[in-house]
């Protein structure tokens, strides 16, 4: 919370996850950072399950910011990001 308005905003949260990122980021990596969000094992992550990570890291950014990230990710407009669509941003975030 870089403002310290009691808020994660999305490219806060960017730049924490590109920090988490290295070089080295294998296609292995990526996917079990993805199934660390996809708790409920659907193959999918959804709002409930960046709430849940998000409190897992002691970081509330609300309903609004998480439902952004989402949308931002979500390339087929399912309301839910796929393996594709997050190994897309986390691609697209490490080049940045």
């Amino acid at each position: 919370d870089t403002d310290q308005n009691g808020l994660i905003e999305y490219p806060e949260f960017e730049k924490i996850m590109k920090s988490k990122m290295t070089e080295k980021d294998s296609p292995e990596e990526i996917m079990k950072a993805f199934q660390l969000f996809d708790m409920d094992k659907t193959g999918t992550i959804s709002l409930t399950n960046l709430k849940a990570v998000a409190k897992m890291l002691g970081e509330s950014p609300g309903d609004e910011v998480l439902q952004e990230m989402i949308t931002e990710a979500d390339e087929d407009g399912d309301g839910e990001i796929s393996f594709h669509e997050f190994k897309h941003v986390m691609l697209q975030m490490k080049g940045k």
